[in-house]
């Protein structure tokens, strides 16, 4: 039925019990996983923190505050990076193969779907808190945007809180 299944990962808390979910339910399908980390630009708020008028003083406040942008940044992909080797580690436990995509996209919903698209995933296997907060009920969560935007079969897993 499903061939490819996008696996959506931030290897966080309890969606990381998520990702164990969807490997499973690929090998149960024989399905590959596509798993994927989206690292979203940096947020207004994240970017007035590294430049903030005080360091931006003085002839070397500009150079600071683009390394620390610099280390923010790496950060990130690392933190992305320890995602994927966990869904992978999962995947090659059971038996199932995987391929890890990371990558920079203005949204993570932006950046999972051209995924899908271009590894031709059949399914989107995707964790959710189910505790949307303010923000979430406002503007919507992420499987919500992944649920209405998607041309491909989604399939929600609910993880257990927020995490």
């Amino acid at each position: 039925m499903y061939k490819n299944i996008l696996l959506p990962t931030d290897g966080l808390g309890k969606c990381a019990y998520g990702t164990c979910h969807g490997v499973l339910l690929a090998k149960e399908l024989n399905a590959k996983i596509t798993a994927v980390h989206v690292t979203g630009k940096l947020t207004a708020r994240e970017i007035l923190n590294i430049y903030q008028p005080a360091t931006l003083t003085g002839s070397s406040g500009g150079k600071k505050a683009q390394e620390d942008m610099a280390q923010v940044e790496e950060a990130r992909k690392e933190l992305g990076a320890k995602a994927l080797e966990s869904a992978e580690r999962m995947c090659t436990e059971v038996g199932v193969a995987c391929e890890t995509v990371q990558i920079t996209e203005k949204s993570p919903e932006e950046g999972i779907l051209k995924v899908a698209r271009e590894k031709g995933c059949d399914l989107i296997f995707i964790s959710t808190h189910g505790n949307p907060g303010v923000m979430g009920s406002l503007f919507g969560t992420l499987a919500t945007k992944i649920m209405t935007q998607s041309k491909y079969a989604v399939l929600t897993h609910y993880c257990g809180g927020p995490s």
